[in-house]
């Protein structure tokens, strides 16, 4: 009894003492934390917004329209035999790849509230289903390295060891059957987009808000810490802690092949703050994300061997002598970012006229 209440003690007395620091350092270092702030937010607005904002949406309306099905009979046929899980999950998956931190999660979430899986199949899959999108990619991180080959090869590997670290997670044994009742969102033909917009919003401006937060614990760090530490062990640091910042500091590194590696690893795994962001989404749905930050590891991990593996065996692919970075890289993140909503809006316009020929009224398709 002792033991458990001197446990709970301290559970109230550290996160007081890190507040009580960290309003001190505010106090005595208001430049630092303005400076860092204002960093923070112009890497939300330039790089963060434009590439996630309109997949966040287009993930709500994906899954209110009904049109998840799709994902559902295309690659839901491998989600058992490869993942354990059922084929509602690859709505999931896809977007995961597709859309970027944290669709993926949100949209596992979305599942099991809906009823199409199960709290033990949510918590499974959101160990890989969640990752970077191809918008950020291929604009911030295609900008660090000037190449765009170089972030398609890091996209290949981010996939790659996505697909793996779900192989790892799959339960040995057959997989169990579990009784699902059918979703209300099945039998949606309207598309809501006053409220995937406020949702989009909310999400928006809560990871907003965990980055700007991050990059100020990232400059009083690198304040405390950074005459102490190498550069690589810096930057690495910061990729842990936040990933867009952690991104923004590998040219810094001279070897090309440690910031391949980094990039990989940043990707795979994330940061702490992508992990509080994906907390939050899973809070209201009662989900705890158990299988989410070991996945993660796992990925990364898998992502950085595939990485430096790919520099051993085919070195043309991730060349040692690089161009002149473009980071930010406004031109391809837009490009990137245009190419991935047009192909999702074609899609739903297809999905609409098919509906618009099997319904034979207007009315459905109101928003």
């Amino acid at each position: 009894m002792e033991v458990k209440q001197q446990s709970s003690r301290w559970a109230s007395v550290i996160p007081a003492l890190f507040s009580f620091f960290g309003i001190l350092a505010l106090i005595l270092d208001a430049k630092t934390a303005v400076s860092s702030a204002a960093e923070g937010l112009q890497l939300c607005l330039q790089t963060v917004v434009p590439s996630l904002f309109p997949f966040l949406v287009a993930a709500r309306l994906f899954l209110r329209s009904g049109a998840a099905q799709w994902c559902t009979r295309a690659v839901g046929p491998i989600m058992e035999p490869i993942f354990g899980l059922p084929p509602q999950g690859a709505s999931a998956l896809v977007l995961g790849m597709l859309s970027g931190y944290p669709v993926g999660a949100q949209t596992a979430a979305s599942l099991y509230a809906s009823g199409q899986l199960t709290k033990e199949e949510t918590e499974r899959l959101l160990g890989f289903c969640s990752n970077a999108g191809p918008a950020f990619i291929f604009g911030m991180v295609g900008g660090l390295f000037g190449s765009g080959k170089i972030a398609a090869v890091l996209f290949g590997v981010h996939i790659v060891s996505a697909l793996l670290t779900g192989l790892v997670l799959r339960p040995k044994g057959p997989a169990v059957t579990t009784p699902r009742r059918k979703a209300a969102l099945e039998s949606s033909t309207g598309l809501d987009l006053p409220s995937a917009m406020t949702g989009a919003i909310k999400t928006m401006g809560l990871i907003c808000g965990y980055i700007i937060l991050f990059q100020v614990i990232a400059a009083f760090l690198e304040q405390a810490l950074g005459t102490w530490l190498a550069p690589a062990v810096k930057i690495g640091m910061a990729g842990l802690l936040e990933l867009s910042g952690g991104c923004s500091l590998l040219p810094q590194l001279e070897a090309a092949g440690l910031r391949y590696c980094m990039a990989s690893g940043f990707l795979a795994f994330g940061g702490l703050c992508v992990w509080l962001q994906t907390k939050s989404v899973l809070a209201p749905y009662g989900l705890t994300g158990r299988c989410y930050l070991p996945g993660k590891i796992l990925q990364g991990t898998i992502a950085v061997l595939l990485t430096w593996g790919i520099q051993v065996l085919f070195p043309s692919w991730l060349p040692r002598v690089l161009t002149a970075a473009a980071f930010p890289n406004h031109a391809g993140l837009l490009r990137a970012t245009g190419i991935v909503t047009a192909l999702f809006l074609s899609i739903v316009g297809i999905w609409c006229i098919r509906l618009r020929k099997k319904g034979g009224n207007e009315e459905a398709f109101d928003i």
